[in-house]
């Protein structure tokens, strides 16, 4: 897994599979569980009820920010009122969507294909049914080398601070400097 540090405290996290990235900010990614994404996302026929960027943000717990980069990635599509967005309830299934995407690994970009094919005539949408069976396969088999690296480094890091703790504390037993 490469990072690529931006002067910003940005880091975009690579995924070799697909040769994109999703940012991080600041070096830490937030991630949403299954539990944190709203359920609560009313039914498209017949709602009129238009979110504010603020109230978006609240109920789904990531930044205007966040908000406004779905928005010029072309993901979220919310109404213009002068220089305030409206978001309706088509914006927060999309929301939802993007972040269970984010949840399961998958890259903006994929996210973005997967939105364009899952939307049935309904308005109904299902981020896993706008997934092929390869993409399913493909994205665990990534994940799997994800976790184990991920092992791998935490066993490596383990190790060196067990041998950390054994070393006498400065001060205490030999001088190290060789003096």
């Amino acid at each position: 897994m490469k990072l690529i540090i931006e002067q910003l405290g940005l880091a975009m996290e690579t995924n070799p599979q697909h040769e994109t990235g999703s940012w991080l900010h600041h070096g830490t990614r937030r991630e949403h569980s299954e539990a944190e994404i709203p359920g609560d996302v009313p039914a498209l026929e017949g709602t009129s009820r238009l979110y504010s960027i603020r109230e978006m943000a609240q109920d789904f717990q990531v930044s205007i920010r966040t908000l406004r980069f779905y928005e010029d990635r072309g993901l979220l599509h919310p109404r213009r009122e002068g220089t305030n967005r409206r978001y309706d309830s088509r914006d927060r299934l999309c929301l939802k969507m993007i972040l269970k995407g984010k949840t399961l690994g998958f890259t903006l970009s994929e996210i973005a294909d997967i939105l364009a094919s899952g939307m049935d005539d309904s308005g109904k949408m299902e981020l896993e049914m706008g997934l092929l069976p390869e993409q399913i396969t493909a994205q665990i088999d990534y994940l799997q080398r994800q976790r184990s690296q991920i092992d791998e480094a935490i066993k490596t890091l383990c190790k060196a601070q067990s041998r950390m703790l054994e070393l006498p504390k400065q001060g205490e037993g030999p001088d190290r400097s060789g003096h």
